[in-house]
């Protein structure tokens, strides 16, 4: 199961949970353009409580919105991953002259399907029961804050403030966007691992939605093929498995993917059924039966060093060296920066904010659009736009050529400012200290 065959196969419902943290972000920012237009400070606690009612209601029909379906399209999806991972072995029946039993035939593997689509389906519900965003708490860290305290605590105060005059419209509106977009939607929800463990963020470390959906996914997919080759491997009466190949893949995994290994040394030496092993935390290797003698291998050892000796030299992009999985690593980063600033723009779009903040946003996109083509060329990487246009953000975002090139202007001439005023620091402290 390659990456872009089982990323594929999970973008679909990835695409359904961005949607979701786009339209909760939506909501959030329509109830402050509500509580912009209020006047008359006389009524402002009515309406005020207008604007926060039926939060609750308002979000629960949003995520009904989002997982309306998930079941059924979890069914297909292992449906797909059945059809290819199952009757892809079925050549080497026929060469070892072994009956090979059709999947509709096979109750033990549709037991095992059945289980894992159930698990799947209740990881995706479950992601929804407990999101929120990562806010700033006031002490130069960030506290991850349910959605229920998003409106009930926080979204209440940005209302009073404006209403009471502690600070302007514009002004909450950016620091909201802001806040909301850099953290992502989020949640802390219980899920499995690739070993049937289970995990929870509650402890600090919270998921994008959309992450953790695809990480429910894929995890799934990953103990199907598992079971799936382990049964194969079994009828066909081998112990020994081809590990698969990819670019990109974690140094600890290059030590051992594209090889030959009997099952004791999948265990031993490649780590199946730990966390940081084969089809353990976010590992996009499998393994399929392999008969001595009978089967070809698909890496030679030349190839394999050759390849993951291209893939341990470092490559420089703006005076750092980066590995081809460092590289992805960035790639990625680059990607989920993209998304959030196009976000940005057309929630500040949508809240009607100050033309200014609106191009600043815009510019600030365009330059992440630059430097992500830029160190995608360099390091020989495609560009996957496809992560980054997702939903109503697929809009055109980024500003004209002629408002571009002037902001561009504007930053380099700040950059030198600061340039100057750093130059001069260290000058009176050169000359200070020479006098003492």
């Amino acid at each position: 199961m390659d990456e872009s065959y089982h990323s594929l196969l999970a973008a679909g419902i990835e695409k359904k949970y961005r949607q979701l943290e786009q339209d909760i972000m939506d909501d959030i920012v329509r109830r402050i353009r509500k509580a912009g237009m209020i006047t008359d400070s006389a009524d402002w606690q009515i309406q005020r409580l207008i604007i926060l009612g039926n939060s609750t209601q308002d979000i629960e029909n949003l995520i009904r919105k989002a997982v309306d379906g998930n079941e059924a399209e979890v069914r297909r999806l292992y449906a797909e991953v059945i059809d290819r991972e199952y009757t892809r072995d079925r050549g080497l029946y026929e060469q070892v002259g072994k009956e090979f039993i059709p999947y509709e035939q096979n109750p033990e593997l549709q037991q095992i399907t059945n289980a894992l689509i159930d698990q799947s389906s209740e990881e995706l519900y479950n992601i929804t029961k407990s999101m929120g965003f990562m806010i700033d708490d006031g002490h130069g860290g960030k506290v991850f804050t349910p959605l229920s305290d998003i409106y009930n605590g926080y979204l209440d105060d940005a209302i009073i403030g404006m209403t009471e005059g502690a600070y302007d419209y514009n002004t909450m509106v950016r620091r909201v966007v802001g806040q909301i977009t850099a953290s992502g939607l989020r949640s802390d929800s219980v899920v499995s691992d690739a070993i049937g463990a289970f995990v929870t963020y509650a402890s600090g470390w919270h998921n994008r939605i959309d992450v953790a959906a695809r990480r429910a996914l894929l995890t799934g997919f990953g103990q199907l093929a598992g079971k799936v080759t382990d049964m194969n491997a079994q009828r066909l009466g081998t112990d020994h498995f081809e590990v698969t190949w990819h670019a990109g893949a974690r140094p600890s995994h290059m030590e051992w993917q594209g090889k030959v290994y009997k099952k004791r040394d999948l265990v031993r030496i490649c780590g199946l059924g730990t966390g940081p092993g084969l089809l353990g935390w976010n590992c996009r290797h499998t393994y399929y039966p392999f008969i001595p003698g009978v089967s070809t291998r698909l890496y030679s050892d030349e190839w394999l060093e050759k390849k993951n000796a291209d893939e341990a030299t470092p490559k420089k992009y703006r005076g750092k060296e980066y590995t081809a999985y460092e590289a992805t690593q960035r790639q990625r980063q680059l990607e989920t920066a993209m998304r959030a600033q196009r976000e940005r723009v057309q929630l500040l779009r949508q809240a009607e904010a100050d033309k200014k903040d609106i191009v600043n946003a815009q510019c600030k996109y365009q330059a992440l659009m630059d430097d992500y083509k830029s160190f995608s060329n360099t390091m020989h990487l495609p560009t996957q736009m496809e992560r980054v246009y997702t939903g109503r953000t697929r809009g055109r975002v980024a500003p004209s050529p002629q408002t571009y090139a002037k902001w561009q202007a504007e930053q380099a001439e700040k950059a030198a400012n600061r340039a100057k005023e750093r130059a001069e620091r260290q000058r009176r402290e050169d000359m200070e200290g020479g006098t003492t």
